[in-house]
């Protein structure tokens, strides 16, 4: 894996700092590296690695973050070296990318017998003769390893101090993954399984991953979901709503706000109305449900692989795909977007690998890499294990990280913010942001409201088919 040093300037001569984990956070508060620059807001960027990959975040700093003079996208903006990033009034971090030391090719040094020649008068040297000296400099070795012991031990030798990190803000966010700790894979679902998952029934032995308590909601049994009566189905998607938050987010979940679970059933309604819907011609988001779910069984090897490989639950990516295209693999939405995962350009350039096949202007017509459901699931996982490294892992973190999908990241960031300070009670969590959406921008109320409650509603059909009357098993079983 590639190094990735940031040289800075300072009064004492140039600093480096070492990017080693997958989130680095600068500024000038509770951060991994802060600068002694009043131009710098609290948390003011995030650089990110995904192996060789390297992109830094603007995180709604007052001043912005500039690469080379041009302001960060939304998305990020890949580093390379001898890239120069300005941030605050004033400090400039200049990027160096470097093969590491052992993967480097040796550069020998060629030695023509000619070139060393003994004097005139001169004996070879003998093993006699070189033994002296030898130990003469075994023991000069022994003695200087000593004196760098002890100036370690003693003075602190080649210890430093350059950028100073306090952890005392009472704002911090525990639920972020810590500063050099890798993103924990989640106890995704196993890409090598024979034996389809059988569908949900309600134990608790089937979450097997959940290890915390959880509020218990007692559901229906023996009914298919249309049968239910309206407080039996607010029953039901309470208890499978927290389900999906703590099998995404792999821990115990507080109960669904009151306001969302009436979106959830909303749109649990809507799904369950096209059991016997027509199909229409072409790959559409509508008709018949039960064909939308085989199609996106076609897809879901494809997602669980690429998903497992980030360390990020696999459902994530199964239902991102549902609410986004229906797992249509080449539809474009009016504004651009396109593919399956319905990414834009700048943002598939950033996270498709190689980038080369991302074509501005492509579409149905005349399709980029965005349309092969293969790449567009690894692009899709990279940028999530981003998002989820952004917003948190938590059960309450990862819908806030469903969320940013549809918003960009800096958008949800600012509209948090905006709850967060309405209600200092409030936790860091998408549901913070529902118990005070009245208060955020209509933008958020008319799309994230809904993305993120459409995403547990899909989640909810597609892990419990059966209950809404389909012939599959459990979407996330489809594993070949």
């Amino acid at each position: 894996m590639i190094e990735v040093t940031l040289t800075y300037p300072t009064p004492e001569g140039s600093q480096e700092i070492k990017i080693e984990s997958d989130k680095t956070t600068f500024g000038r508060g509770d951060v991994d590296y802060r600068f002694d620059d009043q131009g710098l807001s609290r948390l003011n960027s995030v650089i990110y690695r995904d192996g060789d990959r390297v992109w830094i975040v603007d995180e709604n700093s007052t001043n912005g973050t500039f690469v080379n003079g041009t302001p960060a996208a939304g998305a990020g903006t890949p580093l390379k070296s001898g890239d120069v990033v300005k941030i605050g009034n004033g400090t400039r971090l200049t990027v160096r990318l470097a093969q590491p030391a052992a993967a480097r090719p040796a550069q020998p040094v060629a030695r023509p017998a000619s070139a060393v020649s003994t004097p005139a008068g001169a004996s070879p040297a003998t093993a006699t003769s070189i033994l002296p000296i030898a130990l003469i400099s075994v023991a000069i070795v022994i003695i200087s390893l000593s004196g760098l012991f002890i100036g370690f031990a003693v003075f602190g030798v080649g210890k430093t101090d350059v950028v100073q990190i306090p952890n005392q803000d009472p704002d911090q966010d525990t639920d972020a993954p810590a500063k050099n700790a890798r993103l924990s894979p989640t106890p995704a679902i196993s890409n090598t399984s024979e034996t389809p998952m059988p569908a949900d029934s309600g134990n608790d032995s089937n979450i097997g991953i959940v290890t915390t308590s959880t509020p218990t909601v007692s559901i229906p049994t023996g009914k298919k979901y249309t049968e239910m009566s309206d407080a039996e189905k607010r029953q039901y998607l309470e208890a499978k709503a927290m389900r999906v938050a703590q099998l995404i987010g792999n821990n115990s979940t507080d109960p669904i706000p009151a306001n969302a679970l009436d979106k959830i059933k909303g749109f649990t309604d809507g799904y369950a109305s096209r059991l016997k819907s027509p199909q229409p011609t072409g790959c559409k988001m509508s008709g018949s449900l039960q064909t939308t779910y085989e199609r996106a069984t076609k897809n879901a090897p494809f997602i669980v692989r690429a998903f497992n490989e980030k360390g990020v639950d696999p459902r994530i990516g199964l239902y991102l795909a549902m609410i986004e295209s229906e797992h249509c693999v080449c539809l474009q939405s009016g504004t651009g977007p396109l593919g399956m995962f319905q990414f834009t350009y700048a943002t598939a350039k950033l996270h498709f690998e190689p980038s080369d096949g991302v074509v501005k202007g492509a579409s149905p017509t005349s399709p980029d890499v965005r349309c092969k459901p293969e790449p567009a699931s690894h692009a899709a996982a990279s940028y999530m294990k981003a998002l989820t490294l952004r917003f948190g892992t938590g059960a309450l973190s990862v819908p806030l990280a469903i969320g940013s999908y549809n918003s960009g990241e800096g958008g949800l960031n600012s509209n948090l913010q905006k709850a967060l300070e309405s209600n200092t009670g409030q936790s860091r969590d998408f549901w913070s942001l529902i118990a005070n959406s009245e208060k955020l921008s209509k933008q958020f109320q008319m799309e994230n409201f809904k993305y993120v409650t459409k995403f547990f509603a899909a989640a909810i059909s597609g892990e419990n088919p059966q209950d809404f009357g389909l012939t599959l098993q459990p979407l996330s079983s489809y594993t070949k």
